[in-house]
């Protein structure tokens, strides 16, 4: 499979849309469907009603109408994303304009939901305590929105493992560690699952590389540096044939990711990624090393993963209920609600841990913290 791919984008004459296939389940190793659309004209987007959907919407708006014996009315704008389960009736319907990404199972077997989900960028950036953030996850290199994580009822990859979907932006890489050839980089070898990223914003230079088999710690040998823009996707599914191993549980093949660097200058690179197994929410990334999470079968079940998720517990709730009551465009009915005190809570413990980041840079001298600033949350509601 390509390291790069190119967007193609295909017009049909007969619908509102353009439409853009990343990945096919036939060739993806986690046995997904993933396309990019575009709306030229205000209009509806057929949808197999089958199999399960995650959709989020890049810009633009529009609306989803659930079918039963009552039929439910949503607004959807941009920052928000939907988990459609297998066999729930629905239309959608886009303003023109309006951008989208869509995940797809190949077939009912590979959903585990079977609610439909609205997480609305608005609330997930609340779910912070006054020592962690746990779905809004702001560093000096990136910021990182947690979209749907390993135990949200969503997708299944083809192993039958729990997806998850973030949605990443990449900074400047100016003040970080540097390369062997002197360039500051975003350093990262993941070792454990498959990823794809589809670049959606690109603002200056982007442009990523990927380490050769062996891999080493030092007198690494790299492949060529490729330019990255909005209309691309890298894949990292690189198998070592000299070092591939059979997972004894699955009994199939597990993929090695390529180690990559990353470097963006003058800008930034945002970008929508699919984790397989999913990351759990809780960094581990040290700035001068390569990062990696550890196999989510070395967490599951640990005190800190088990901490994490009751901490998670009350914020997902509120979540689940704010979402939908803005989708509902009621939301003024839950202004005194116990829900609305966690979301005003959860806010202001994250502006304060955003800000102890940028005080530490600005104490340590380093010129990233100014660089920070246009991606920080702000008070107020």
């Amino acid at each position: 499979m390509k390291k790069i791919i190119k967007t193609n984008w295909c017009v049909d004459p007969e619908k509102p849309f353009t439409r853009a296939r990343v990945l096919h389940h036939t060739t993806h190793p986690e046995g997904l469907d993933i396309d990019r659309i575009r709306f030229q004209q205000t209009g509806k987007l057929p949808m197999n009603l089958r199999v399960g959907h995650i959709i989020s919407i890049r810009h633009g708006s529009a609306r989803l109408c659930v079918k039963g014996p009552r039929e439910e009315f949503f607004h959807l704008t941009t920052g928000v994303h939907l988990y459609l389960p297998p066999g729930q009736a629905v239309d959608f319907e886009a303003e023109a304009g309006t951008e989208l990404l869509r995940v797809s199972s190949p077939n009912a077997e590979q959903t585990r939901g079977r609610k439909l989900l609205i997480r609305d960028e608005m609330f997930l950036a609340a779910c912070a305590t006054e020592t962690q953030s746990l779905r809004w996850s702001f560093t000096p290199q990136y910021l990182c929105r947690r979209i749907f994580l390993h135990h949200d009822q969503t997708l299944l990859s083809r192993s039958g493992t729990p997806i998850s979907w973030f949605r990443t932006t990449m900074f400047d890489m100016t003040g970080l560690p540097e390369n062997d050839e002197g360039e500051p980089v975003f350093r990262m070898s993941y070792n454990s699952r498959t990823e794809f990223n589809i670049c959606c914003d690109v603002k200056g230079s982007a442009r990523v590389r990927m380490a050769c088999h062996p891999y080493l710690d030092s007198q690494q040998q790299w492949g060529p540096w490729l330019q990255l823009d909005a209309e691309t996707a890298y894949h990292l599914n690189e198998v070592n044939e000299e070092e591939c191993r059979i997972d004894e549980a699955t009994e199939s093949l597990l993929f090695f990711r390529n180690k990559h660097e990353i470097q963006v200058s003058d800008g930034h690179l945002s970008l929508f990624c699919l984790f397989d197994p999913a990351p759990i929410g809780i960094e581990s990334h040290q700035r001068d090393t390569y990062r990696d999470e550890e196999p989510l079968a070395q967490v599951l079940g640990t005190r800190l993963y088990d901490n994490h998720q009751r901490e998670l517990a009350k914020f997902d709730e509120m979540v689940h209920e704010l979402s939908f009551a803005k989708a509902k465009e009621n939301l003024g009915l839950f202004r005194d609600s116990p829900m609305w005190e966690l979301y005003l809570r959860g806010r202001l413990a994250q502006v304060a841990l955003e800000s102890k980041v940028v005080t530490q840079l600005t104490e340590q001298g380093n010129q990233r913290a100014m660089r920070l600033a246009e991606w920080m949350q702000q008070e107020g509601y």
